[in-house]
């Protein structure tokens, strides 16, 4: 039994897997090796004896997400990071904050707004603020051009500073922006 499993817990997932999470773990791993990726549903198509009941429900669908998460078989999941179907991309909500956003560029924050996620995901990631677990960024901040064709282009005085169509240029244009104004003068008399 692991430190965060309760007696309920394990009485749980044995509710719906014939088998120990260990060994769920171990099938997960030679399911991977074998088929090169996986997802829960077909996992449990061709693991079906390892279930109790036939096919996937949500709890056993979760307690499969969460072996697959703990023992890091994640990067091989054709569902990763998948909208409403991955606990992970629920999870990123909870890492990317409006603390994190609130100096982003006007576009992030209205992505973030709109909750586009994976685009707040990709800039916080790119400018070195998050490292999501298993994330697969493409290792740039989400372009101007692209921000403008999704129509979350939404330019202030910092965006105009920039002088590349690159969003994590954003922070050092805002600093130099900030910097250049004058400070304001104490009236003494």
């Amino acid at each position: 039994m692991d430190e965060h499993d309760t007696p309920d817990s394990s009485q749980s997932f044995s509710t719906h897997w014939m088998i120990s999470k260990e060994q769920l773990s171990n099938e997960i791993g030679s399911f991977v090796i074998e088929f090169g990726s996986f997802t829960p549903e077909w996992f449990a198509e061709v693991k079906f004896h390892l279930l109790r009941e036939s096919g996937l429900n949500k709890e056993s669908r979760d307690q499969f997400c969460d072996v697959a998460i703990s023992a890091g078989h994640c990067p091989r999941c054709d569902l990763l990071y998948s909208a409403k179907k991955c606990p992970l991309w629920y999870r990123l909500y909870k890492i990317a904050e409006w603390k994190l956003v609130e100096r982003a560029p006007p576009c992030i924050r209205l992505a973030f707004i709109k909750r586009n996620i994976k685009t707040v995901v990709d800039y916080l990631v790119a400018v070195n603020l998050i490292d999501p677990p298993f994330y697969r960024s493409r290792r740039r901040a989400p372009s101007c051009k692209m921000m403008r064709r999704w129509g979350l282009c939404k330019p202030n005085e910092f965006c105009n500073a920039m002088t590349t169509d690159n969003t994590a240029e954003y922070i050092s244009a805002r600093e130099r922006v900030k910097l250049s104004r004058p400070l304001p003068q104490d009236d003494i008399d």
